[in-house]
């Protein structure tokens, strides 16, 4: 995270780290069996919905930083299964992309056994479930002609969710109310809607008015909130998303 300054960089350090330390193999290193060709908001905008939602709610502990690190185990896991293609690979490298990522999807479990979050398994399957039926809708509309409005539903169900999530249960985690956790997470899904469009190219109109939106949620947040994480985030993603679209 290295064009914008964030308050919460000193822990998503430490969830890069923890990430780089638990995902070992002995036969190979990571990349060596596969290639996510990860950009900025690829590593680090999952960790960092958590960690600014729950410092914006009071809480900067370091359950937040595993919570962090699990919702990016997701967020890989879902990644590399989706490099498996239904034509061109060989059995071999087929397999690659499954065992990895059930690896990933093993890593987020014993995560939230290690941090005590059980009780957050719940809807992260639910979430998960969510995700593989965007996948599923995706494979099936490159078969057909697709309009906007598919393949947004595409991307919430792939993306947003799990952002809408990140933030639903950092807030969760900081002891806010439902109220609140639930506009946090609208927050945080239109904030993964306009990552997942800028990423699927779907054009300024679209990315500008979920980032639109998501600047209107936090016009709507409660003053009693730290405010200056999520502007921190808001900021961060937007240039990255859509650098043209002016942030105030």
């Amino acid at each position: 995270m290295e064009s914008r300054e964030v308050g919460f960089r000193e822990e998503l350090e430490r969830v890069r780290e923890q990430l780089c330390l638990e995902i070992k193999f002995r036969a190979a290193e990571f990349d060596q069996l596969v290639s996510l060709q990860q950009d900025e908001l690829d590593r680090y905008a999952c960790p960092a919905i958590v960690l600014a939602v729950s410092r914006a709610c009071g809480y900067a502990g370091d359950r937040a930083v595993g919570l962090a690190a699990i919702m990016q185990y997701i967020y890989m896991a879902d990644r590399v299964h989706r490099l498996m293609q239904d034509e061109g690979l060989s059995e071999a490298e087929r397999q690659f992309p499954v065992l990895v990522g059930d690896f990933l999807y093993g890593k987020y479990f014993l995560g939230l056994c290690r941090e005590q979050l059980l009780d957050y398994l719940a809807p992260l399957a639910q979430g998960i479930a969510t995700m593989c039926q965007g996948a599923i809708k995706r494979w099936l509309l490159l078969e057909d002609e697709a309009d906007a409005e598919d393949w947004l539903d595409v991307l919430v169900r792939e993306q947003a969710v799990l952002t809408g999530l990140a933030a639903r249960l950092g807030a969760d985690l900081a002891g806010a109310s439902l109220q609140v956790q639930e506009r946090l997470e609208d927050l945080g899904s239109e904030l993964g809607l306009a990552w997942a469009a800028a990423k699927q190219r779907l054009g300024y109109n679209i990315v500008g008015m979920a980032l639109r939106q998501a600047r209107k949620i936090l016009g709507e947040l409660p003053d009693d909130l730290q405010l200056r994480p999520l502007e921190e985030l808001y900021a961060w993603m937007a240039g990255y998303c859509c650098p043209e679209l002016k942030l105030s």
